[in-house]
């Protein structure tokens, strides 16, 4: 292999089962063989970063505990280096209160997040993950300020109906999730701001996904790796194909393309 110098990691269905009951933590989701990849990565001078679709807030406190320094959260739209916020990409007002009217019409509940605090109005049946700590928000109240994107609920029959000429893009993140958020934000950009903090390029970075929002994420590092259980045009996109997240993937793929021993 090549000198790869930094690892991204996506969370769910990657490096964690999203197949074990969702009222677990992330960390209990996360097999054992993972987090073992992650600090032989790290001791053989590969950096893992987490780079996820979820909230900084959601993803801090597991990040700590696997050892991992730097977060891509929000798909790109907030940017940790080494405990430092670097980036965010924030929804002008005017344009998220003309999202919120629109979702409104269509009958669709969103949760809403900045880079360190999550929204949630009182009326919202949709609550998305009930683990996720949530600020009440009335209908009467001024909206949050430096939003960078909403979580808004997912099925095959869902139309938000943006529009081509929209600067958001919905982004399906999960089975039964979605991401609005301005298109600019993508993981590849945040993946961008982590190698230049790193003074390396992107051709030096691995990165492991399964899910449509990985797609920017592939296209900028040098080797993607798909998961055994990712879509299958994320697949077709990858260097490399491992098994599932269940069946050692992580650790798998880690070891047969010689970033670690076992």
């Amino acid at each position: 292999m090549k000198n790869y110098r930094v690892a991204f990691f996506d969370i769910d269905g990657t490096l964690a089962d999203n197949n074990l009951p969702h009222g677990l933590s992330f960390e209990k989701r996360i097999p054992d063989s993972a987090k073992l990849a992650l600090r032989r990565l790290k001791e053989n001078q590969i950096e893992p970063v987490i780079a996820s679709g979820r909230h900084y807030g959601t993803l801090a406190e597991m990040a700590d505990k696997l050892g991992v320094d730097s977060i891509i959260s929000s798909n790109g739209n907030c940017v940790h280096y080494q405990g430092t916020m670097i980036h965010q990409n924030v929804i002008p007002q005017p344009l998220l209160a003309e999202l919120l009217d629109h979702l409104e019409k269509l009958n669709i509940e969103c949760l809403i997040e900045t880079p360190h605090e999550l929204y949630c109005f009182e009326t919202n049946q949709y609550i998305g993950d009930p683990s996720s700590k949530k600020t009440l928000l009335k209908k009467t109240d001024p909206l949050p300020k430096n939003v960078i994107q909403l979580i808004v609920p997912w099925s095959e029959k869902t139309e938000f109906k943006l529009g081509i000429d929209s600067p958001l893009i919905a982004e399906k993140v999960a089975p039964v999730a979605a991401n609005i958020h301005l298109k600019t934000g993508t993981k590849a950009e945040g993946i961008h701001k982590i190698c230049d903090s790193m003074k390396i390029t992107a051709k030096q970075a691995l990165a492991f996904g399964d899910e449509e929002n990985d797609f920017t994420m592939f296209d900028a590092v040098g080797f993607p790796v798909a998961m055994g259980n990712a879509a299958p045009a994320l697949k077709e996109k990858a260097a490399y194909v491992t098994t599932a997240v269940n069946d050692d993937g992580i650790w798998k793929a880690c070891v047969d393309l010689g970033l670690i021993t076992e």
